[in-house]
């Protein structure tokens, strides 16, 4: 009995974020709790700015900044910290910023085109920003446009306009896309770098015409210029340039499509090209090219490629025990007299390049705690070199936080607390102060309910949250050690559990084995807490948001409540969290559906993710120019994206436990969605790779997000595979299982196919998800199932505490009944949960120090199924979404279950039929 109560009480030491028990919320000048959990106190003075600054430079003269977001930019005055937004809220300052290709000797001046063009095409911009000499002429990457505005900060006018298109070299160039951009006083020129072309290109400012185009990698990200102005460096964070199906054309395109991915990632067939649906499919080639994520290294007195560096780790290598899967993303770069340092987003290491002896010299691995250094996550993006090139500053996106790196040693000295998710980091003239952009700030706060105001900048999750500027002097050693023990309390915290063994999610991967042998996981699109669940009592919800519940029709227009008196959108949602358990404290780390796929996978967005995402852009697939078929998935992962060494896939893969996948990762940038593309819900024209360790192990017959599908297509899908290979069928289930039911997105109303209005889209979701239930919790494995329902982002909804909150919702035996959670929640805790349960090692910081959702659990299991809640036909016909399809559901066959196949039944019904012959 005695070593009985000792074994219970032993204790095991776990990492989580502070905020476990915290609500988000904003606090300017104080401490904000964000959706991850983390804190954030941002040091020195802080002003919030337009989100997702991506780019900033500082005048010469040192008295203004001006940070690049896309279709804006802020001027900030230094000395007082007052900005002016261009274009400003109230349409007072105009933006100098369109897609429209302006070329300064056609078309002059601005107030020559200004009549013609003015506010009339959208707008964007991409990472570049430089200025003049005289401290009031800056210059604007227009992105998409390919072109660079030229503007006069004093006067608030556009000067000029720069087009990159044209002809240089007997070479014609058209759809230029600007990225970086410099300004080369020694010449009179800037160095433009353009990702549509994967080239640098050089004007002469005083000519007023390209001097020269020279080659670069793919999708060219980061510039910078060595001191004595002869050298160009040119970080390259694209891995492949994605061709077309062979024989493709723009009269033949939608016949030529295939149905799914053509090839996992660094394969054979990736590599060499392959055969598929009958179509010849082109290889990528090999992620090890000189062209995919490495940096250029450009004499620009011979206007020739001299060197190209592979940075980081490279993909096959082994690094502590486990392989890379994903590029090393080189993006900055700052310039000493010998040495150029970049950082390797994720590797978490910044390359030390010896530009003079053409070789790299070494990395800097960059760390911040033992606890947690193995683990990758901090993903260094901006990085400045001190004047005495003894100190680099190095933003540390996935950190908040500017890391303090001696040279010398190559050790971290100290952490600055910046916003969520910095991304520039410079130094005043005379490095007596630190200037920091973040792109989401102190986060997002509430965007509905009641006692809000909505902002000049709108209630949308994008345009509420703001990004932040700090002005920070420099620390002391003993400030930056204060600031340094800040940042980590910050971010996580350690705490002695005990260790109980009765509770059926373990407190570490492979503590004792769990009764959970199978999880079902699910996401849904786009949906916030308060609108699916601000109902339910004894939690933190706002009913009178709540859009998308039950008894819902006050949220519809006078003339259709009478009509639509009790309407029901959300039934099975609102059964699931009473008969199980749901949480009022789970936020999506995500802002959309880029970030939301890539968090809930397992891999943290790096710097391509987050400025490729938030720049306006237009693809031409039959463009000269390789970087118009660029990457940039909404469901899918990218191989520009993929962590070192993967995310959840890979994690399950290193460790043999099985898993399979329904719908998910089958959306990269290009596909055609239409009502037909049912096999995956997509079709593939280019040709992109899927992580290796997915691509044998997704469905090719259930659609993933395309709103033309009915839920109810999907779950006869569901129903169908699920039936044939592990009911019927002798493959034993796997230990994972993902799913994408995506309908409830929402899309415009279409009454010909039984969507009524925003909220049919909403019911058939809500169908589809107790449907699911109710199909599981009848088969063989529902006494060893973990189902986890959630959102891959909130971005189309509203709540009263924050924009980020959603849906987590969780159901099984061993899930608790009725019950509410409160415990601050986010992907990395869902991830924490499933590789808990399944005894797989953490991928990332995220994972492992991700709050501990014990309190979901119960050791008593209830094997009593899910029953499927009806719809209300008045808003959703599913007869009418089925019809095209020629199906109907059969919902007899729907409420009986599967055909139960178990050994035990069966065995018992030979005997009950062969008695007494």
């Amino acid at each position: 009995l005695s070593f009985s109560v000792k074994a219970q009480q032993k204790k095991v030491t776990v990492l989580s974020v502070p905020a476990a028990s915290q609500f988000c919320k904003i606090v300017p000048g104080g401490t904000s709790v964000l959706p991850s959990g983390r804190f954030v106190t941002p040091a020195g003075d802080v002003i919030r700015i337009t989100n997702k600054p991506f780019g900033m430079a500082i005048s010469p003269d040192g008295k203004k900044a001006v940070t690049l977001h896309n279709g804006v930019f802020t001027i900030i005055d230094l000395a007082t910290l007052k900005d002016i937004r261009v274009p400003g809220y109230e349409n007072k300052i105009n933006s100098p910023l369109t897609h429209q290709p302006l070329n300064s000797s056609a078309f002059g001046t601005d107030s020559v085109i200004a009549s013609t063009i003015k506010n009339v095409l959208p707008q964007g911009s991409f990472l570049g920003v430089a200025f003049a000499p005289d401290s009031k002429t800056v210059y604007l990457s227009g992105g998409d446009n390919g072109a660079v505005i030229v503007y006069d900060i004093e006067k608030l006018q556009r000067v000029d306009s720069i087009s990159l298109n044209g002809e240089i070299g007997g070479t014609r160039f058209d759809d230029s896309f600007t990225s970086d951009l410099l300004f080369n006083e020694t010449n009179h020129e800037l160095l433009i770098l353009d990702r549509g072309n994967f080239r640098l290109v050089r004007y002469d400012i005083i000519a007023k015409k390209i001097t020269a185009s020279i080659p670069a990698g793919r999708q060219p990200f980061g510039l910078a210029l060595s001191a004595d102005k002869k050298m160009a460096f040119v970080a390259n964070v694209g891995v492949y340039s994605y061709p077309l199906i062979e024989g493709m054309t723009k009269d033949n395109y939608n016949s030529m499509m295939i149905s799914h991915h053509p090839y996992g990632d660094n394969t054979k067939e990736s590599i060499n090209g392959t055969e598929t649906e009958g179509k010849k499919i082109p290889g990528v080639g090999s992620p090890h090219s000189p062209e995919a994520m490495s940096v250029f290294a450009i004499n620009l007195t011979t206007n020739k490629v001299i060197d190209k560096f592979k940075t980081g780790f490279q993909v096959g290598e082994m690094i502590e025990g486990a392989e890379v899967v994903g590029g090393a993303s080189p993006n900055s770069i700052a310039v000493g007299k010998q040495f150029a340092y970049v950082t390797n987003a994720t590797n978490d290491n910044v390359s030390i390049i010896d530009y003079k002896q053409h070789k790299i010299a070494g990395h800097i691995q960059i760390k911040v705690d033992k606890r947690i250094d193995h683990f990758r996550g901090l993903l260094p993006f901006g990085i400045t070199l001190s004047k005495d090139e003894k100190t680099l500053y190095v933003a540390l996106l996935g950190f908040n936080a500017v890391a303090v790196i001696d040279v010398a040693t190559k050790t971290t000295k100290g952490l600055i607390p910046a916003g969520w998710g910095p991304t520039r980091v410079l130094l005043s003239n005379d490095e007596k102060e630190l200037y920091i952009i973040s792109c989401r700030g102190l986060g997002a706060g509430p965007n509905g309910g009641a006692g809000f105001i909505t902002p000049p900048q709108g209630t949308y999750i994008g345009d509420i949250q703001l990004g932040t500027f700090q002005k920070v002097p420099m620390p002391s050693a003993n400030e930056l050690a204060d600031y340094t023990k800040q940042t980590i309390s910050n971010t996580f915290v350690s705490t002695a559990i005990p260790d109980d063994i009765k509770n059926p999610l373990p407190a570490l991967p492979g503590l004792h084995q769990s009764p959970i042998k199978y999880i079902v996981y699910i996401t849904k699109e786009n949906r916030s807490y308060d609108e699916v669940m601000g109902q339910l009592k004894n939690a933190n919800g706002d009913s009178t948001l709540a859009r998308f519940g039950v008894d819902c029709a006050y949220t519809l227009p006078d003339s259709l409540k009478v009509k639509y008196a009790h309407l029901k959108v959300t039934p099975n949602h609102h059964k699931v969290a009473k008969q199980f358990s749901f949480s009022d404290n789970f936020y999506c780390d995500s802002d959309a559906s880029i970030h939301g796929h890539h968090w809930m996978m397992g891999v943290i967005p790096n710097e391509w993710v987050e400025a490729n995402s938030s720049v306006d852009k237009t693809a031409n697939l039959f463009s000269k120019a390789p970087g118009r078929r660029f990457p940039g998935s909404t469901g899918s992962m990218d191989p520009e994206d993929y962590g070192e060494i993967g995310g959840m896939w890979e994690a399950m893969e290193r460790k043999h436990v099985n898993f399979y996948n329904f719908g998910e990762a089958n959306e990269t940038a290009h596909v055609r969605e239409e009502w037909m593309d049912t096999a995956t819900g997509a079709a593939h024209g280019v040709m992109v790779p899927m992580q290796k360790a997915l691509f044998t192990r997704t469905s090719h017959n259930y659609a993933g997000f395309n709103m033309n599908i009915p839920d109810q297509f999907r779950m006869n899908q569901f129903e169908e595979e699920f039936s044939k290979m592990w009911i019927k069928g002798k493959k034993p289930l796997p230990s994972l299982i993902t799913m994408q039911v995506p309908n409830d997105h929402t899309a415009g109303a279409r009454p010909e196919d039984g969507y009524y209005f925003p909220h049919s889209f909403v019911s058939d979701n809500d169908l589809a998800v107790g449907r699911i239930l109710h199909f599981l919790s009848r088969t063989k494995y529902w006494k060893n199932m973990l189902v986890i329902i959630t959102e891959d982002d909130p971005q189309g909804g509203v709540d009263h505490i924050d924009a980020h909150r959603s849906i987590l919702m969780m159901a099984g035996p061993y899930v608790k009944k009725g019950y509410v959670s409160h415990t601050h929640a986010n992907f990395g805790a869902i991830l924490k949960t499933i590789y808990n349960i399944l005894d797989v090692p953490y991928v990332n910081q995220y994972d492992v120090t991700a709050s501990l959702l014990q309190d979901f659990f119960t050791a008593k299991p209830d094997y009593t199924p899910y029953t499927l809640e009806p719809h209300d036909s008045r808003i959703f016909d599913v007869e009418k979404a089925m019809k095209k399809y020629g199906r109907s559901v059969d919902w007899r066959k729907v409420m009986q279950g599967p055909d139960m196949d178990d050994e035990d039944d069966m065995r018992k019904n030979h005997y009950k039929q062969t008695k007494g012959k």
